[in-house]
């Protein structure tokens, strides 16, 4: 396993430019060289991710904030990743268009290095669906928010 410089815990200010120096760790070497073994998932991954499947997304974000808040690196990244994802999807139930891409692009970032699944969630398919919103999103010309109304819903499966 890896050693590495960065704290564990983001102090007061630095928490984004942490984040994305562990991104950018995790991108270039895998997980598994900074995570030892993957933790049990706590009870309120169980009910975020029931939230999010019911589609109440901000509920869900409150719910794995918690979570996320305590959480050290590596593992705080995969929440984050899922709040991400759940705001993303409230922007995108909104026809907030930019917020929406925004936070989805963040969250397919932020998920790739625990595919394809992690702690019990199937990453890989939750990626293709933020992917395939995303494909809407950024087509030319005007959104088809018919068309994505339309897509079932985005949820977060066991794998």
């Amino acid at each position: 396993m890896a050693t590495v410089d960065l704290p564990v815990y983001p102090s007061r200010g630095n928490r984004r430019v942490l984040d994305s120096s562990w991104l950018a760790l995790l991108h270039r070497d895998g997980l598994s060289q900074y995570l030892a073994q993957v933790p049990q998932p706590p009870e309120d991954l169980r009910l975020a991710i029931e939230e999010f499947n019911r589609g109440e997304y901000w509920r869900c974000h409150e719910t794995l904030e918690r979570v996320w808040l305590a959480e050290g690196y590596p593992v705080r990244l995969f929440y984050h990743g899922l709040i991400k994802a759940a705001v993303g999807l409230l922007h995108l139930e909104r026809h907030n268009r930019q917020g929406a891409m925004a936070k989805l692009r963040d969250a397919e970032y932020s998920l790739v290095p625990f595919l394809p699944g992690f702690m019990g969630v199937n990453v890989e398919q939750l990626r293709r669906d933020i992917a395939e919103r995303l494909a809407y999103l950024q087509a030319d010309g005007r959104v088809g928010w018919e068309a994505i109304d339309g897509l079932p819903p985005v949820q977060i499966h066991p794998c």
